[in-house]
């Protein structure tokens, strides 16, 4: 019996090596619908949300919080993406007050030249000890947006200049 037992033991480690997850090669895909709909019946503020990015840009993740860590009456919205390359590149959304969200989603990286986007004055960051770039900008209106990752600066500007407004 001890050696049968060895033996599916074996085989199934076998298997597990030969035979690779399927999450393993390739992100796992989610649908963001729901958050944003969430976002844009919940959000005292235009949401905004990315269109028209590339086929390669897989929605990993998404989230939405009301209250919390922000403050009373504060609507955050994270989406993340698997960019091209492996990288991940997020959007960061809220109405909470931008310099301490900013600074919470950048890990209080340090400034570099501001870049242009869609018309938009965006403030770049870099936070060298964990690969982070990070686009910030507050909006006429008080929303904040942050458009962080180890995503190429490149891939930041892609992400940044797709947000279009849902409401």
């Amino acid at each position: 019996m001890f050696r049968a037992v060895a033996t599916c033991v074996l085989l199934s480690a076998a298997a597990l090596l030969v035979v690779p997850p399927e999450h393993a090669s390739s992100p796992v895909e989610i649908s963001y619908r729901a958050d944003l709909a969430a976002m844009t019946r919940t959000a005292p503020y235009r949401v905004l949300a990315p269109a028209g990015l590339p086929r390669s840009w897989t929605p990993v993740n998404s989230g939405v919080a009301v209250g919390g860590a922000n403050g009373p009456g504060t609507v955050t919205w994270r989406l993340g993406f698997a960019a091209p390359g492996g990288t991940l590149a997020a959007l960061e959304e809220t109405n909470a007050t931008a310099a301490p969200f900013i600074r919470r989603m950048t890990n209080g990286g340090t400034a570099q030249p501001p870049v242009t986007i869609g018309g938009r004055t965006w403030a770049a960051s870099l936070t060298s000890a964990r690969d982070q770039r990070s686009l910030a900008v507050t909006t006429t209106a008080g929303v904040t947006l942050v458009v962080t990752g180890n995503a190429s600066w490149a891939q930041l500007r892609t992400l940044a200049a797709s947000l279009r407004a849902q409401r």
